[in-house]
């Protein structure tokens, strides 16, 4: 597949729409570097269609399988990932020419839901790689009873045991509590 798939000039979209099908790689979404999480499978399906002026309205569904490590146990595990898109695209403002102090900008509600292309053309490439990133989840953990590695011998915990004690806790002034409990449990 190529980037330009992607890419789509907003003049060639016909009044009757545009579908689109295309298959995604890393290179066409922009995830080059990316250290988070490696697209191992996606696709994006659906609708280009010229609005009214020189909006663009993109309707359709991205499905994608995104590979990363767990926090946990380091094990490499997939993440799916499917996402029904509604996107308004519009054309964007030139910058103003002063260049005097910035100034305190107020987003709109139809800011949080507009994208903005420039040069007469629509990059999803970018729509989608925002939309992967917003899915990696700030916790990722192969399952949600991921046991870990254990911090003495680094074991994965969710594959084999050890014989490792737990770790005592390090605060010195615990001493005299521990050894109460320890006197109990003789």
């Amino acid at each position: 597949m190529s980037t330009s798939e992607l890419v789509i000039p907003v003049r060639e979209i016909p009044t009757e729409g545009r579908p689109l099908d295309v298959v995604l790689d890393p290179g066409a979404v922009h995830l080059e570097g990316e250290d988070e999480f490696t697209l191992e499978s996606g696709r994006l399906a659906g609708r280009v269609e010229r609005g009214e002026g020189e909006t663009v309205h993109f309707r359709g569904r991205l499905q994608a399988r995104l590979k990363m490590h767990c926090g946990r146990c380091l094990e490499e595990f997939v993440q799916p990932l499917e996402e029904d898109l509604d996107l308004f695209f519009m054309p964007r403002a030139p910058e103003p020419e002063d260049d005097e102090e910035e100034q305190d900008v107020e987003l709109s509600d139809r800011d949080m839901v507009v994208a903005y292309y420039d040069e007469d053309r629509i990059d999803l490439g970018e729509m989608v790689r925002e939309q992967m990133l917003l899915a990696v989840p700030l916790r990722r953990l192969c399952r949600e009873d991921c046991r870990g590695l254990c911090p003495s011998c680094g074991v994965n915990r969710n594959t084999a045991s050890c014989e490792c004690h737990p770790a005592e806790p390090g605060d010195e002034r615990l001493a005299p509590l521990r050894k109460l409990f320890d006197k109990g449990s003789s």
